[in-house]
């Protein structure tokens, strides 16, 4: 079972960027000891210059320039701080560089991580998938998680340093006053904690709302033309205002909630920093802190805010961040098709082979059983035909023969080896299975036919051509380029037929499972397209489900299922004298 992803597996992905880790935190430790004086050289002018006290940055400066005027250590002090600023400046945008680059890689792998688990998820689990839903997974949750990655790696270090160069100069400037601020820190923290809960509850409401959204809306467009001729777009779309309506409520309930949580931390902070302002003065007043370490102290107090926000803000968004792993975690939890090792291949210099099914019983999940102990074969290069009326389990027969399904009991033989020892790819590979509904792309008949594979035109015109096709796709102003629409929306049931089996035949096959594949034909139209394909067919093994006689008579075999069950099994005049075979698309 996938292991699920945890804030640890996250930890583990950024250590694993080691490089990049290191460089954004030496740039961000480098940029924040650049800064870290600057609080300390204006208000030290204020007791050094405009006070006289005497010390040691205008001693070092006299040492230079010897005694000079105001504006000299003025200028000298402004260029210091500009300096160092633009340093800083300098070594935090190549820190913020390489954090993004570690962000944007573990976008990367958290993608890839559920891609590869969907690429093999059983195809039960796929029937109850929708497409929209994992899509707000992939794209939403998975930001929030990268984003909180990159919030982890740019301020966790650079601020708990900054706070811990602020604390060690304000203790040494007034420890009690310095004792009295970090003592409130803790505060800040759990505060900021329950306020990451609460707004993580609606941040999780929202990413519901939209994935609800997304759900009917990809279903709702790639359904459209059954929700118009059916005459329920006002209904269908009028569920989608009302879920658009529900973004917009939970994102109000984030979106103020979240930045009354913020505002309220920054109203905690600033209330503090006015308490230690009061603080100051009356040190100054009570005690020997003289008026610029006075105001150095404001200052340092001014600059803690930054890295005390940057952690508050780092505690809320990993509560916040939890329900994204949680509904990310909902996905790797999706159980996969069986791995079977690829020990034999019986396709292996072979053009065909034969396939056997042996007692095989098969149930789909939570249901009852639809196979009950199939055993049929069909030898290499033989045709045999499955009949049989609707539901009784001729279609389960084709999945499980492809692997959709592990079987409950028997055995599924290519040659003499089970399928389990020859592994799902190479089936796949070999084995074709024609679906009575052929699905397709909204892209190019040429991708259409060749998907992933890279095909020459001469090969997709014989293909075509075998299809009764070619002549009609050479009629196109853009030919094999023409776009199909929507699951083929721009061609007719036939064409659509036709150009399922041309793909079929360009994938060159050694098995061959027809499912109802050629039932949007007419009867002259499958006659003529068979009688097209026998070269293609002749020495292959061929499985057909139909309920055509026309079809049937091709077979040389012919097994009847009634009731998930073989009920007999013959030739198509055998059958016919038992009266198991009556007319075109009725079956006994």
């Amino acid at each position: 079972m996938t292991r699920h992803y945890t804030f640890k597996v996250l930890y583990e992905q950024i250590n694993s960027q080691k490089k990049d880790f290191w460089r954004t935190n030496i740039f961000g430790t480098l940029a924040t000891l650049l800064l870290l004086p600057i609080p300390m050289l204006i208000p030290l002018l204020v007791d050094e210059v405009l006070l006289e006290h005497s010390g040691k940055m205008t001693e070092v400066i006299s040492r230079v320039y010897g005694e000079s005027e105001v504006w000299v250590y003025v200028l000298i002090i402004l260029s210091t701080v500009l300096t160092l600023r633009i340093i800083a400046f300098f070594f935090n945008n190549k820190k913020i560089f390489y954090a993004t680059k570690i962000t944007q890689k573990i976008s990367y792998l958290l993608r890839h991580r559920i891609l590869h688990h969907l690429e093999r998820v059983s195809i039960s689990e796929y029937e109850t998938l929708k497409s929209g839903g994992i899509a707000s997974k992939t794209v939403q949750d998975v930001e929030s998680i990268s984003r909180f990655a990159g919030q982890v790696v740019m301020i966790a270090l650079s601020a708990l340093l900054m706070l811990a160069g602020i604390a060690a100069v304000m203790f040494w400037m007034n420890w009690a006053l310095a004792l009295l601020v970090f003592i409130l820190n803790p505060l800040f923290f759990g505060f900021s904690k329950i306020l990451g809960r609460k707004t993580g509850e609606l941040l999780r409401r929202q990413h519901e709302a939209y994935e609800l959204y997304n759900e009917l809306l990809n279903e709702t467009l790639e359904l459209f033309i059954q929700v118009r001729a059916s005459n329920q777009e006002r209904s269908f779309f009028g569920i989608l205002q009302k879920r658009a309506k529900e973004i917009e409520k939970t994102s109000l309930d984030y979106g103020y909630k979240a930045s009354v949580a913020h505002s309220s931390s920054t109203l905690l902070i600033n209330t503090a920093i006015d308490i230690f302002r009061v603080l100051g003065v009356t040190a100054v007043a009570y005690s020997d802190l003289t008026i610029g370490m006075m105001i150095a102290f404001l200052f340092y107090l001014s600059t803690l805010v930054q890295p005390v926000q940057q952690l508050v803000g780092l505690v809320i968004a990993y509560q916040s961040t939890k329900p994204a792993f949680e509904r990310i975690n909902t996905l790797l939890s999706f159980s996969q098709e069986p791995h079977y090792p690829h020990e034999s291949d019986p396709f292996d210099n072979k053009k065909t082979t034969s396939v056997s099914l042996n007692n095989v019983s098969f149930a789909y999940r939570n249901g009852r059983r639809v196979l009950h102990n199939i055993t049929l074969k069909a030898n290499a290069g033989e045709k045999i035909a499955l009949i049989g009326s609707s539901g009784s389990g001729k279609t389960t027969v084709a999945q499980l023969l492809v692997g959709f399904y592990p079987v409950h009991s028997g055995e599924i033989l290519y040659g003499n080896t089970p399928i389990e020892k020859i592994g799902l790819p190479v089936v796949r590979k070999n084995v074709a299975l024609m679906l009575q509904y052929a699905l397709f792309f909204n892209d190019t008949i040429r991708m259409n036919l060749a998907l992933s594979e890279v095909k020459s035109d001469r090969e997709i015109y014989e293909a075509l051509g075998a299809a009764q096709l070619e002549a009609f796709v050479r009629g196109l102003d853009e030919g094999l380029d023409t776009l199909i629409g929507k699951n083929g929306i721009k061609l007719s049931g036939g064409q659509r037929q036709r150009l399922a089996i041309a793909r079929l035949i360009l994938s060159n096959p050694k098995v061959v499972i027809f499912d109802e594949a050629t039932s949007a034909l007419d009867n002259a139209t499958e006659f003529h397209l068979y009688k097209t394909l026998a070269p293609f067919l002749k020495g292959r093994t061929v499985i057909i489900i139909a309920h055509r006689i026309s079809t049937i008579k091709q077979a040389d075999r012919i097994y009847l299922i009634d009731e998930g069950r073989v009920t007999a099994e013959g030739n198509y005049d055998s059958l016919q004298k038992q009266g198991l075979i009556k007319e075109d698309f009725d079956v006994a």
